[in-house]
C-alpha cells in the first residue's frame, strides 16, 4: 500500500524521525512553568522575552517540557512528552503587591522627569518590573507511541500527573510546529497502519487575534491549517456567525473540499444546498465564482428555482403540477404539510380524506368486487372535491387538462348543467369536468343544494326531483371532508393557507422534485434549491418535503440492506428553516430526525445560522464540527457555550467582528483552533473542475 504523502512534522514521524523534538525545533523559549494543575497552568515570563517571543496572544498556544535549555533538540525530553497550554489570561505573581508598587514609582518618576520608564530605574530593577505571569488552560499532552514499528504523535486530551518541582520550559512554537498543532491530527492511526492517504484541504490560517501586528512581525500570520474533508462528510456541521461574518464563504469552500474528494475517489457524494438568498445558485457579481461553476451544462450541477430558464441546462423547475395524475400523490401530500399547523376538526377531516384508488388487491373479488367499486367511487368524488378546492384558492388548472371523471347521476347532472351549461361533460353515467370554473361551479352547486337540503325550508322545485342523487354525495365521506374546507363551512384557515402556497404549483411542469433531487443526488451531484423567490413559509414547507423524502429514501433501503446512499445537506440562513418551537413539540421534526439518525443513514448536515437559540438541542448535541465567527449577542455565545468549551471564547467572539475570522472545532480536531478562513476563489473552484474531468474556468 502506498505510504501517506505527508510533509512536516507529521511527515518526520511518519518516517522514523524523533517527532517531539521536531516540535521544538525553532521555537522561542518564553519562560517556566512555576504552578501546575490537572487544568491548568501558570507561565511566568518578562516582557524582554515576550518581545523576542513575537508576543503572547490570549488563546495562542504554549508547549511545556522537561527540556535541557540551548538544547531542545539534541537530547532527549525528560519523560517524552511534551504538554499544550492555550493562553487564557494574565495571572498575578507572589509579589505582585510589591511589583505594583515599583512600577508606580517608575511611571510616577518617568513622567515628573518626562522621560521613558527604563531610563529613571536601574537594571536589576527594570527586570523586576518586567516579570509576568499567564494563566493557561492545560489542553492536552502530546506523546509518542509505536505504530507498526514507527513512531506516532498521540494526543491525550488532559494530563497523567503533576509534578510540583520547576520542571517544564514552555516555549512558543515555529511555524511549522503551530501548524502541526493546529492542523493535529494530520495521519491517524488506523491511516498510518493501511496506508491510507489523508484528504486535507488548508482551510485558512492560524489567528489568534484580531490585531495582526506582532503575528506579522514575528511570521506567524500565514501558518496553514489542514482539515479532513471527511470530517464534513456525513456529519453534522454549524457554521455559525452574523451577517457577513463570512459564513457563505466557509460553506462554498467545503462544498467544494466534498465535491472534489468524491471525483477524486470515485464515490458518489450528493451535496444538497437550500439557498434562500440565491447566493449559491447564482455566480457573485463581484469576484465571479460560485459553485455552479463547478459543473458544465447538465453534468453536475443543478439548480432547482421558480422560474427557471428553459434554455439553461443548469436549472430544473421548482414546481409541480398539482393537477397532473401521477403528481396527485405529491400534490396531496404537499397540500396536507402546507395546512398540517390547521388543527381544527374540519382541517384533521380534511387531511385524513381517502382520495387515492384503492388496490384492487385488498379484495376478495379484486376489481369485479362491490366493496372495491364503492370506495374508488368514494375516492374518486374525493379527488374532484380536492381539484375544487385547489381551483378556488388560485391554482391555476392547466390548459390541456384531461381533467377529472367521476360517477354522477343524469338527472344530476342535467341539473347542474341547466345552471351552468358548461361546467361539466355527460358520459353514460359519469361526468367529467376539464376547466378551472367548471370544478369551481360543479362544487359551488352541490355544497349549495345540500346546504338547502339541510335546511328547514328543504329543497325547492326543480331541485326536489334529485334529493335521492344529493343523498350519495352527501354521505360521501372524502367529498364531504373536503367540502367543509371548500364551501368553508369549517373555517377559513385551511382554504387561506393554500392561498399562500400557488408558488409550488405550475400547469405545465411533470414529475416529483423530490425524486428527481434523490436521483440527483445518487449521481453525485451538487443540487442548489433556489428558494429566494418564495416566502420564507415556502422555503421551510419545501425544504421539509425534501428532507423528508430523503430520509425516507434512505431508510428504505437501510430495512432492505443495501448500501446507503452519501448525502450532503447544506442548509444556508437555517434560522428561516428551522422552527425550534414546532420541533421542541414533534418528535418528527425532520431536522431533529436528521441530526439523530442520519448516521447510520451517511446522511451529513451543514447548517449556517445567526442564531445559535434558533436550532433544536438535540440538533446542536449531534453536531460535530463547530465553525464559529462573531456573534453579537450573549444570549446566543451563552447558548453556544453549552458545547465543548467555547465558553473560553464567547467574550471574544462577541467582540472581533473580523470577518472570517473563527473558532472552529472539527470531528478529529481534539481542540478548539482560532482560523482565519480563505478567501473562496478561482483556484479552489478549478482544482475541483480538473478532479471532475472539467478545464478550467476564468473571471
Amino acid at each position: 500500500m502506498t505510504a501517506p504523502v505527508l510533509t512536516g512534522i507529521a511527515g518526520k514521524a511518519a518516517a522514523g524521525a524523533s517527532p517531539l523534538t521536531r516540535l521544538l525545533a525553532g521555537a522561542k523559549r518564553l519562560g517556566g512553568v512555576y504552578q501546575l494543575d490537572y487544568e491548568s497552568a501558570v507561565v511566568i515570563t518578562d516582557d524582554l522575552v515576550k518581545r523576542q517571543c513575537g508576543g503572547v496572544p490570549k488563546h495562542g498556544f504554549l508547549m511545556a517540557a522537561a527540556t535541557v535549555p540551548t538544547q531542545e533538540t539534541q537530547q532527549p525530553l525528560d519523560g517524552d512528552e511534551i504538554i499544550l497550554l492555550r493562553v487564557k489570561g494574565t495571572a498575578g505573581l507572589p509579589n505582585e503587591g510589591e511589583l505594583i508598587a515599583t512600577r508606580l514609582a517608575a511611571m510616577r518618576d518617568a513622567n515628573i522627569r518626562e522621560q521613558r520608564p527604563e531610563h529613571v530605574v536601574d537594571t536589576l530593577t527594570s527586570r523586576q518590573i518586567e516579570m509576568s505571569a499567564f494563566r493557561c488552560d492545560v489542553l492536552g499532552t502530546f506523546y509518542v507511541e509505536k505504530i507498526d514499528g514507527k513512531p506516532f504523535i498521540q494526543f491525550g486530551a488532559d494530563i497523567d500527573t503533576v509534578y510540583a518541582g520547576a520542571r517544564y520550559f514552555v516555549y512558543t512554537p515555529s511555524a511549522i510546529a503551530l501548524s502541526f498543532i493546529a492542523s493535529y491530527p494530520e495521519i491517524s492511526e488506523q491511516e498510518l497502519r493501511s496506508g491510507a492517504v489523508p484528504d486535507l484541504i488548508e482551510l485558512g490560517t492560524v489567528r489568534f487575534s484580531s490585531t495582526r501586528r506582532l503575528a506579522q512581525d514575528a511570521s506567524l500570520d500565514s501558518v496553514p491549517v489542514r482539515v479532513r474533508v471527511t470530517d464534513f462528510i456525513s456529519r453534522k456541521t454549524a457554521v455559525l456567525g452574523m451577517t457577513r461574518a463570512g459564513k457563505s464563504n466557509t460553506n462554498k469552500t467545503i462544498c467544494t473540499a466534498v465535491f472534489k474528494h468524491s471525483r477524486e475517489k470515485g464515490i458518489p457524494i450528493g451535496q444538497l444546498i437550500f439557498d434562500p438568498q440565491g447566493e449559491y445558485a447564482n455566480v457573485n457579481k463581484q469576484d465571479k465564482t460560485g459553485l455552479r461553476l463547478l459543473g458544465q451544462g447538465a453534468d453536475w450541477v443543478k439548480v432547482y428555482k421558480f422560474g427557471a430558464d428553459p434554455q439553461d441546462p443548469q436549472e430544473v423547475p421548482l414546481t409541480a403540477n398539482f393537477f397532473g395524475r401521477t403528481e396527485l400523490p405529491v400534490a396531496w401530500d404537499m397540500i396536507c404539510d402546507f395546512s398540517s399547523t390547521v388543527d381544527a376538526g374540519y382541517a384533521v377531516a380534511f387531511r385524513s380524506a381517502e382520495i387515492m384508488d384503492p388496490n384492487p388487491q385488498d379484495f376478495p373479488g379484486g376489481d369485479k368486487d362491490p366493496d372495491y367499486h364503492k370506495i374508488r367511487t368514494s375516492a374518486a368524488r374525493g379527488r374532484f372535491a380536492f381539484y375544487s378546492t385547489l381551483a378556488k384558492a388560485g391554482f391555476t388548472v392547466p390548459s390541456r387538462w384531461p381533467g377529472i371523471k367521476f360517477a354522477m347521476a343524469g338527472k344530476l347532472a342535467d341539473a347542474i348543467l341547466a345552471d351552468h351549461p358548461n361546467a361539466l361533460t355527460k358520459q353514460s353515467g359519469e361526468a367529467v369536468i376539464r376547466t378551472g370554473e367548471g370544478l369551481k361551479d360543479t362544487m359551488t352547486w352541490l355544497t349549495a343544494r345540500i346546504k338547502e337540503k339541510k335546511s328547514s325550508a328543504g329543497l325547492k322545485p326543480p331541485y326536489d326531483a334529485i334529493l335521492t342523487d344529493l343523498r350519495t354525495w352527501e354521505n360521501c365521506k372524502p367529498w364531504a371532508d373536503i367540502s367543509s374546507v371548500f364551501d368553508m363551512s369549517g373555517g377559513t384557515a385551511v382554504l387561506n393557507r393554500l392561498k399562500d402556497f400557488t408558488e409550488f404549483h405550475d400547469p405545465n411542469a411533470s414529475g416529483d422534485v423530490v425524486s428527481k433531487v434523490a436521483a440527483d443526488l445518487a449521481l453525485g451531484r451538487i443540487v442548489i434549491v433556489d428558494l429566494s423567490h418564495g416566502s420564507e413559509r415556502v422555503g421551510q414547507v419545501m425544504s421539509e418535503r425534501v428532507v423528508n423524502g430523503l430520509l425516507e429514501q434512505a431508510n428504505r433501503r437501510f430495512r432492505s440492506g443495501r448500501d446507503p446512499l452519501p448525502i450532503q445537506i447544506v442548509v444556508e440562513e437555517a434560522h428561516n428553516l428551522f422552527d425550534r418551537n414546532k420541533a421542541l413539540k414533534n418528535e418528527r421534526d425532520p431536522w431533529v430526525v436528521l441530526a439523530k439518525q442520519a448516521a447510520k443513514y451517511e446522511i451529513g448536515l451543514l447548517y449556517a445560522t445567526q442564531e445559535v437559540t434558533s436550532v433544536d438541542p438535540r440538533v446542536l448535541s449531534n453536531t460535530h464540527n463547530y465553525v464559529v465567527a462573531h456573534l453579537n449577542s450573549d444570549r446566543e455565545t451563552k447558548e453556544l457555550s453549552h458545547y465543548y468549551d467555547f465558553s473560553t471564547f464567547a467574550e471574544d467572539i462577541r467582540r472581533a467582528e473580523d470577518r472570517g475570522f473563527v473558532r472552529m472545532k472539527t470531528f478529529s480536531g481534539k481542540f478548539i483552533v482560532p482560523v482565519q478562513v480563505a478567501k473562496f476563489d478561482h483556484d479552489m473552484i478549478n482544482a475541483a473542475r480538473a478532479a471532475a474531468g472539467l478545464s478550467a474556468v476564468t473571471i
